[in-house]
């Protein structure tokens, strides 16, 4: 009913009832423990940014959103947020007693080579959730809101969670209206895929800054 595979059918089931995974073995649980942290630590980020959205600072990104066609609905159904200047994300996360390296090994910030103070990797951005089959957080991509950025779109780089090669943005809700018998549509980023699921074509996806691959 829900076109998953029979392994997520099953943690789906176990999760319902309260009933934990069997690991295979103990590498295997403290692998599944580490990307369950990191993906905490995504989820905290997805907080953070979304709140973000609503300060002052956040105007110009509010307008162009607006500009754009995404009312409240939209933005609160694809949870979209808002980076801010500075290394505000990087300070909020550690203020909650994130340690710097998870947030490092989350995507998030970005250690330089001078042995400086990590820094944010998205700052000025309007940021997009990108989720895993599963619905966990596993990376984001963001939008410059500067005209003149190096990078228009910029995504979170390759971690234990994010396989770009292997990741579709809207990859669960898209499934899941597939498996309902609607069109699949492959659009060519986050904006689009918005537009065309507030349209009515919700089984809709796009990759992440690559061509579309044969795993994907």
């Amino acid at each position: 009913t829900e076109n998953v595979s029979f392994i997520e059918a099953v943690e789906i089931l176990a999760r319902e009832v309260g009933m934990p995974m069997p690991a295979r073995d103990p590498q295997a649980q403290q692998k599944t423990d580490r990307r369950a942290a990191l993906a905490e630590v995504l989820e905290q980020a997805v907080r953070f940014y979304r709140m973000s959205l609503q300060q002052q600072a956040a105007g110009p990104a509010r307008d162009y959103l607006q500009r754009r066609g995404l009312g409240g609905d939209a933005l609160e159904r694809f949870e979209i947020g808002f980076a801010p200047e500075g290394n505000a994300l990087f300070a909020h996360l550690t203020g909650k007693g994130v340690e710097a390296q998870m947030i490092i090994d989350a995507g998030l910030a970005a250690r330089p080579d001078d042995g400086r103070a990590p820094y944010d990797r998205f700052r000025g951005r309007i940021m997009f959730p990108i989720r895993d089959g599963r619905g966990r957080c596993i990376s984001f991509g963001g939008r410059a809101m500067d005209p003149n950025a190096r990078a228009k779109y910029l995504n979170g780089p390759e971690t234990e969670l994010f396989d770009k090669g292997r990741s579709l943005y809207n990859h669960a809700p898209a499934r899941e209206a597939a498996g309902k018998g609607l069109p699949l549509i492959v659009a060519e980023g986050y904006m689009d895929v918005i537009a065309l699921a507030v349209a009515g074509f919700e089984a809709a996806v796009a990759p992440l800054g690559r061509a579309v691959t044969e795993d994907q």
